[in-house]
């Protein structure tokens, strides 16, 4: 026992008067009290939204609350003791690692707990209490501090931690240890144990121990964040958890969204149909504009009844529009979860404030379960679906998650790596109620939704308001960029506002500067600002096509694509992938069902292919061949010109073949895979910008620097810190990088 008068599972804020939850025994109890409520709560969840038996949802509860009561057992070691009360002190062996060498020696009195489980229950348990911080295997297995490590097996504390559940298992009283040392070499004890162990539980697990196996690791992390965290700020941790987790949403709640937002007026047919649909997976195929998004809640009126809402955009700007144009008021709680949702709550005019739930959570130092009051999140699909690789947000938001039914709106949108997970995501829940939206699905995807929604129960596939898609809307033209210019003085000499879209920033701010200089009313939209002033630009150009305001050339990139509701009378664009074209088509003559006069859009071919690679481009001229011959136009045409090249593209869609909530299971890992392809830009911080207002603000996505030796510029937190004077940089035009 040594010095160790206790044994703590973190650092006391008083050493001399250690609170009971800072002890391992106190600590190690609170987490199983969250588990057993988090494991009784979802366990019917379960049932539902993974399609499991009750026997198998009856194992995964023992898994939980035995991976609770094992999960801390290894900081039972003098490193980690020591690391607590010296902060100098580098810790050579993580606790986790020391956990399962623990079950080992201990295998003999636990084997008689095993015995009356199937197999995946034990590897559950041990995978879970090895992976609850995500970083097993060891990372400092090939660099260790000391050649040994005392394990605290023979102290008075951790007997108490082994009696503390040992009788809820119908284990007989532990057996009476002595505290030893282990050598930390590479073929030293730990190491030899660890190897045999991971001999000994690899095995070919079915699709469904998988499942629970991801499970139980995720309701441990949740209940260890739950008793970690809630005690001394919660009266009691444990009614919380009930509390804040049964807080569900009644049809009325959200049909009353829809009745706001028509204003009394009548729902489409299709949005009615949308509700009434009864399948696991639906479709809904409309154009820009036809009134999706009050199908969606509609449909989640009649699905999410007792049941939560995770309403998910492609981009934080649109997950920030739909939450401010559906959710300012509602008669529930809502929150916006993503990676600038605080900044927008501050800086945008049409944003709600804050609910007191959710700042009470930010100022207890509680956001990790920022979802757990809330039977409604508008999120980014990267929120859900970055479960799947571990991403922390997602996993402490699992508790929510599997009582939840799910909107993926502009999937057409996701990349083909973002779609491949939402077909796992898909297949591994076939149970969760799914809405997936889009304008228009390529028919590769169409059929790899079929194919992976077969175990679900099929696809339902509901299509829009046949009058307005069939109504003609457009004049599609190829045309010189000589032509351009006479079209756009004309709509704006008429008060009209014209939209010009460019692939790249480098094109849209000489489009820009043409502009200026034939003295138009122009303002510029593109990503390259820091964000707070990118959320101002965004409000100009979206504010300054309202009608009666005076008339508009908005010069924009992709981000005209989705993030700007607004109706354009002549769309001017560079030509791109088919799908982002029909998409900036939606901004053009779209709020009226059937118009009363065409919008002119005008296609110009651009010097390059960038930021697309030639593969993006196939088929573009020749759906431009099909569409751009001066006569009136509508999204139908679109569509089906699109789905009739498409057909004959190779392009095959699976679900992602490995991830590591699902495949990943000795180990348990963070950020090994992102969900989202590469891209060329970095998040930068200008050093004159430093300390003026929060990073998230201040931040500016940049292309890659060409400089050489930036990779060693400093960093403030994620963020690369370019030295002054490298960027260029103007609230109005944006950002560049000085040559």
């Amino acid at each position: 026992m040594g010095a160790w008068a206790g044994l703590w599972a973190k650092k006391p804020a008083n050493p001399e008067a250690p609170k009971y939850e800072e002890t391992l025994l106190g600590h190690t109890q609170r987490v199983c009290e969250a588990a057993e409520v988090l494991s009784e709560m979802l366990a019917p969840k379960l049932l539902e939204i993974a399609r499991l038996d009750e026997a198998s949802v009856e194992q995964w509860r023992h898994a939980v609350v035995i991976a609770a009561w094992m999960h801390d057992w290894g900081k039972a070691n003098d490193h980690f003791q020591r690391m607590l009360s010296d902060t100098s002190f580098r810790q050579g062996v993580r606790h986790e690692t020391l956990t399962l060498v623990l079950t080992r020696e201990l295998a003999t009195w636990l084997d008689q707990m095993w015995q009356a489980m199937p197999a995946w229950v034990r590897c559950a348990a041990l995978f879970s209490a090895s992976g609850h911080h995500l970083k097993f295997p060891d990372p400092f297995a090939d660099n260790r501090t000391g050649a040994e490590v005392t394990i605290l097996s023979g102290h008075k504390d951790f007997a108490s931690v082994l009696r503390l559940k040992a009788d809820s298992f119908g284990l007989p009283v532990p057996p009476i240890l002595t505290s030893h040392t282990l050598s930390l070499l590479r073929r030293g004890e730990v190491q030899k144990t660890l190897s045999s162990l991971e001999r000994e539980l690899d095995a070919d697990f079915t699709d469904k121990e998988k499942l629970l196996i991801a499970m139980t690791k995720s309701t441990l992390m949740a209940a260890d964040l739950g008793g970690s965290a809630l005690p001394g700020k919660a009266e009691d941790p444990a009614i919380w958890i009930k509390d804040r987790l049964g807080r569900l949403l009644t049809e009325g709640q959200l049909a009353e969204v829809v009745t706001k937002k028509l204003s009394g007026g009548t729902p489409r047919a299709f949005q009615v149909q949308m509700s009434l649909t009864r399948a696991s997976t639906v479709l809904v195929e409309a154009g820009c504009g036809s009134g999706k998004t009050a199908g969606a809640y509609l449909w989640a009126s009649k699905n999410a009844h007792g049941k939560r809402l995770f309403f998910c955009y492609p981009t934080t700007g649109t997950a920030s529009e739909g939450f401010a144009g559906y959710l300012k008021d509602p008669d529930f709680d809502a929150i916006l979860v993503h990676s600038r949702a605080e900044v927008d709550y501050r800086l945008l005019d049409n944003m709600p404030s804050p609910l007191h739930e959710e700042s009470d959570l930010r100022q207890a130092r509680l956001e990790a379960l920022e979802t757990w009051p809330m039977p409604a999140v508008v999120c980014t699909a990267h929120t859900v679906l970055g479960l799947l690789e571990n991403v922390r947000r997602g996993i402490y938001a699992f508790p929510s998650l599997v009582q939840s039914v799910f909107v993926f709106d502009e999937v057409h949108a996701f990349s083909e790596r973002l779609f491949s997970y939402l077909l796992r995501f898909l297949e591994a829940l076939p149970g969760a109620p799914v809405l997936l939206m889009t304008a228009t699905l390529p028919p590769a995807r169409r059929q790899a939704l079929e194919e992976c929604c077969r175990r679900r129960g099929g696809l339902d596939i509901i299509s829009g308001p046949a009058k307005r898609e069939a109504a003609n809307r457009y004049v599609v033209r190829k045309a010189p960029i000589e032509d351009v210019w006479p079209e756009v003085n004309r709509c704006l000499s008429a008060d009209g506002k014209a939209l010009w879209v460019c692939n790249t920033v480098g094109r849209a701010m000489a489009t820009l500067d043409e502009a200026l200089k034939h003295g138009m009313p122009v303002q510029p939209y593109h990503s390259r600002y820091r964000y707070k002033d990118r959320l101002k630009r965004h409000r100009t150009v979206v504010d300054g096509f309202l009608p009666g305001r005076p008339p508009m050339l908005a010069v924009t990139t992709q981000v005209a694509e989705m993030s700007l509701d607004l109706s354009a009378d002549l769309l001017v664009s560079e030509w791109a992938p088919v799908a982002a074209m029909i998409q900036r088509m939606g901004r053009l003559n779209r709020f009226e069902e059937e118009p009363s006069r065409l919008g002119t859009v005008l296609f110009v071919e651009p010097e390059s292919r960038l930021p697309y690679d030639e593969a993006a481009f196939a088929g573009a001229a020749d759906w431009l061949e099909l569409l751009a011959d001066g006569a009136a136009k509508s999204q139908s045409e679109l569509a089906a010109a699109f789905v009739s090249l498409s057909s004959s593209a190779n392009n095959d869609f699976e679900p992602v073949p490995y991830c590591e909530w699902l495949d990943g299971l000795w180990r348990t890992l963070k950020d090994q895979r992102a969900i989202e392809e590469a891209g060329y830009t970095v998040e930068i911080l200008r050093e004159e910008d430093l300390g003026k207002a929060s990073n998230v603000e201040m931040a500016i996505p940049m292309p890659i620097p060409q400089q050489r030796g930036w990779q060693q510029w400093d960093r403030s937190g994620r963020y690369l810190v370019a030295p002054s004077g490298t960027i260029v940089y103007d609230s109005f035009r944006g950002a560049t990088w000085k040559t």
